[in-house]
C-alpha cells in the first residue's frame, strides 16, 4: 500500500520538476533572445532597393536617441517587456523545482521512517 502511495506522490513531484525545468528553458529562451537584440547588429529597409546598417542599440555604451529608423525598430518598451516576460516565467520554473524537489525527498525521508518502524516491529516480533 505504502509503495503505490509513494510513486504516485513522486510522479506528482516529478511532473513539477519537469514543468520547472521547461519554464526555466522558456525563461533561458526569452533572457537568450533579448541579448541578441540588445548586442547584434541589424539592417532597417529606408526605400526600395536600399538597406540601412543599425548598430545593436548597446553598441558602444550608446543608445537610439535620436528618432530614427533605427531606433524605431528595436525600442526600449519592447525589449523591456521582453524582460519582463522573463523575469516571473523563471521565477515560476525555480519555485516549481524546488518545491518538487524537497517533494521527492520529504517523501523517501517518510518512507525510510516508515521502513525502519517496520523493521524494528519485525525485530520485536521474533525476540
Amino acid at each position: 500500500m505504502h509503495w503505490a502511495v509513494r510513486q504516485e506522490f513522486d510522479r506528482r513531484a516529478g511532473a513539477r520538476v519537469a514543468w520547472g525545468v521547461g519554464l526555466s528553458a522558456v525563461a533561458a529562451g526569452l533572457l537568450l533572445w533579448l541579448g541578441y537584440l540588445l548586442l547584434a547588429p541589424y539592417t532597417v529597409a529606408s526605400s526600395p532597393g536600399r538597406d540601412l546598417e543599425c548598430e545593436s542599440p548597446l553598441a558602444y555604451g550608446r543608445s537610439h536617441a535620436s528618432p530614427s529608423l533605427c531606433a524605431g525598430e528595436r525600442d526600449w518598451p519592447a525589449l523591456v517587456g521582453i524582460l519582463a516576460l522573463s523575469v516571473p516565467t523563471a521565477v515560476a520554473g525555480a519555485a516549481l523545482v524546488v518545491s518538487g524537489t524537497s517533494r521527492r525527498r520529504t517523501s523517501a525521508h517518510v518512507f525510510a521512517i516508515l521502513e525502519m518502524q517496520a523493521s524494528e516491529e519485525r525485530a520485536r516480533g521474533k525476540k
